[in-house]
């Protein structure tokens, strides 16, 4: 296909400037509150005892992870 000379231009000036053409993902949005390990500590949880109650997780979290958030966060989770 046809590129524009506009984008043969930035091509140019982006492999000038990073030795490159293509420009390395940004990560968008706010960044997470609970990494992995503290999902994986979640649903560790929820196997254990698959009626536990999202305010015992808070509690959970905040004894064993030392992390303190939302039961909001924790259902999006």
């Amino acid at each position: 296909g046809l590129v524009s000379s506009w984008s043969l231009r930035y091509l140019r000036k982006a492999y000038r400037e990073t030795g490159e053409v293509v420009r390395t993902p940004v990560c968008a949005g706010r960044p997470r509150i609970l990494d992995s390990l503290d999902a994986n500590f979640l649903e560790a949880c929820i196997e254990r005892q698959p009626d536990i109650l999202l305010t015992e997780m808070q509690d959970q979290l905040r004894e064993t992870c030392v992390v303190e958030v939302s039961i909001a966060t924790i259902s999006r989770t």
